[in-house]
């Protein structure tokens, strides 16, 4: 059977928040939370890695509150620890005791977070593009179009293509269906009233300080980056290196933020190798 994102999603309650997800699979849980930007969700981040995943674990693509068809509540504390609570109140509702947990940029720091808070909950971790750690060599670089999306006239598909174009290295490899999927997403009513990245945005907001907690996380850690990252740059991932103490790195040359998406392959690859692979270390014969 094609897995589509009609025939894949789901809802859940989970806690306060009725989450939107979709699912795929058997075997081993691997929960994967998308990117917070105009127009996000988590079919867009991750709909593409949804087959090949799916032929090794139990797949779990789900919509951050506040996005795609997520409940959009009102976040008045930090957002990345109201969204580990949510998704630890997700596994509850589902009775899933532990799970690999994968997250690209926002949804890395609440994979974080998750790892944290909820050791006893997670098995793996992939976190990509995530703002998590700290830029070792050189300042943050300014936001690209992203951050202006809803200003001056608003949204449209010019500015949209220009926002995700800031993603990638290969601008040829965005489609017009991937931008209208985006830019239809980032004009709903809700999302633009309610999500941090619509309308007001999120500049009240500051990122927890997940750094400075980094290596108390037991779990394996697999960090991805592409070293043409216009968002973060990739030695925020060799700073995390340092931190997590069970952690290995792999950066992709002639990749932006969205590694899923310009490296499918290779990345479906790498991730199902990593959760798969047997690291039990035993003595030497």
């Amino acid at each position: 059977m094609t897995l589509t994102r009609d025939n894949t999603s789901k809802f859940v309650q989970a806690g306060a928040i009725r989450v939107h997800y979709h699912e795929a699979g058997s075997g081993p849980v691997l929960l994967c939370i998308h990117g917070g930007a105009p127009g996000a969700f988590g079919w867009g981040n991750f709909g593409r890695n949804l087959a090949a995943l799916s032929r090794h674990f139990r797949t779990l693509i789900v919509d951050l509150p506040g996005y795609g068809k997520s409940d959009k509540p009102q976040i008045d504390g930090p957002r990345t620890s109201f969204y580990a609570n949510t998704f630890r109140d997700m596994l509850d509702a589902l009775g899933i005791d532990k799970a690999h947990v994968m997250g690209l940029a926002t949804g890395g720091s609440v994979a974080l977070k998750m790892a944290l808070d909820f050791p006893g909950r997670i098995d793996r971790l992939v976190v990509i593009s995530s703002p998590g750690g700290l830029s070792l060599f050189q300042p943050m670089p300014p936001r690209p179009s992203t951050h202006n999306y809803y200003g001056g006239e608003g949204p449209s598909m010019e500015r949209m293509r220009a926002n995700l174009e800031a993603l990638v290295y290969d601008k040829t490899i965005l489609t017009e269906e991937v931008v209208r999927e985006r830019y239809e997403a980032s004009i709903e009513p809700e999302f633009m009233n309610q999500a941090p990245e619509g309308k007001g945005g999120a500049s009240g907001q500051t990122l927890e300080p997940l750094w400075q907690d980094l290596h108390k996380i037991q779990a394996e850690t697999l960090i991805i980056w592409g070293r043409n990252n216009q968002t973060i740059n990739y030695d925020t991932a060799l700073y995390m290196l340092t931190r997590i103490p069970k952690a290995r790195v792999h950066i992709h040359g002639n990749c932006g933020l969205w590694v899923p998406y310009e490296k499918m392959e290779e990345f479906n690859s790498n991730v199902t190798g990593f959760l798969s692979v047997d690291l039990t270390v035993r003595p030497a014969s």
